[in-house]
């Protein structure tokens, strides 16, 4: 029987688990579907010294986990139905950098609700995921994954708050970055993370989800600009990266031209310990000739880096 009301107390009772398992091969699949090109060896040889992923690899965890999440809310969420269902909001936060080692590793996975809070016209669901290995049980990443639920009732949901946004600094962008989106990278992008929402690939679903086009996944949208930043301001060390806070605000349309603008924030003093913050915004350029404005696509988003001093003693 379907919920007519939302009884959080019991919501927040609730809890998942999630084993998946990866190999080198799961590693270069996801560094390329967030372009990262080949000529990387770091990110594209397994048998590199420096092989790597970067810390957005926790989506392979967090799709799985969120299928089985998303795939409950009918029992406890009244009206809940799954097309009106968006990502809204993201935290990670990287407590050691994901293994790289053969033959794989598997990720054990536990996820609770955080809260359920009342937005007018629906709920917003936050879910947090803990993630670690599974052979060592040591913590490898945290998530907390906030969806927008549409036309489903607060009654029962904490009330809704406003939280300051972030702001951009009021002067040129101190570094920008852009990526061109492709069909190809897309159907790379939902097979390596097994997000498969068809309105990534399919025109037919796009229309009948209100767009021209096949969007991209935002969290493929996310881990482009996390790349980004870390070449940008941590030398592509994937070991200085502590946490990413952003929210999801439009949709990528398959073929436009993504673009990271990026701030630090000046130190005060050593409050910081030893952290440094980067604001960052991600859009999609105006095109002129068809009229388009500039749309923003992550905003509120900031990117902490351990300073070099601090990185490995830290994680």
């Amino acid at each position: 029987m379907e919920p007519t009301t939302i009884d959080l107390p019991a919501i927040k009772k609730l809890s998942w688990t999630s084993k998946v398992q990866y190999t080198p091969t799961n590693v270069v699949s996801y560094n390329v579907s967030i372009g990262v090109n080949g000529t990387d060896l770091s990110r594209c040889w397994e048998g590199h010294t420096n092989f790597h992923v970067l810390p957005c690899f926790a989506f392979l965890a967090v799709v799985d986990m969120m299928g089985k999440v998303t795939h409950s809310m009918p029992e406890w969420l009244p009206s809940f139905r799954s097309f009106n269902h968006v990502h809204g909001e993201h935290y990670l936060e990287q407590y050691q950098p994901f293994p790289t080692i053969f033959p794989g590793t598997t990720l054990s996975s536990i996820a609770r609700i955080v809260d359920v809070v009342d937005r007018g016209k629906g709920v917003t669901v936050k879910v947090g995921i803990t993630t670690s290995d599974a052979k060592s049980n040591s913590k490898l990443c945290y998530n907390e994954w906030t969806s927008f639920i549409r036309h489903v009732p607060g009654k029962g949901a904490t009330p809704s708050t406003q939280t300051p946004p972030v702001q951009i600094p009021n002067k040129p962008a101190e570094a920008v970055s852009s990526h061109q989106t492709t069909h190809t990278q897309s159907a790379l992008y939902r097979a390596v993370t097994t997000e498969w929402n068809p309105m990534h690939i399919s025109p037919a679903h796009a229309k009948e989800g209100g767009f021209h086009a096949p969007i991209l996944s935002g969290s493929c949208t996310v881990g482009i600009g996390i790349r980004h930043i870390i070449d940008t301001f941590a030398n592509g060390d994937v070991s200085r990266f502590k946490s990413v806070r952003l929210r999801l605000s439009a949709p990528v349309v398959i073929g436009e031209r993504v673009q990271t603008e990026m701030w630090t924030e000046p130190k005060k003093g050593s409050s910081n310990g030893g952290v440094t913050k980067v604001v960052y915004r991600q859009i999609v350029v105006a095109d002129e000739l068809a009229g388009s404005k500039d749309r923003i696509v992550i905003n509120n988003a900031v990117v902490e880096l351990w300073d070099k001093s601090e990185a490995r003693s830290k994680i």
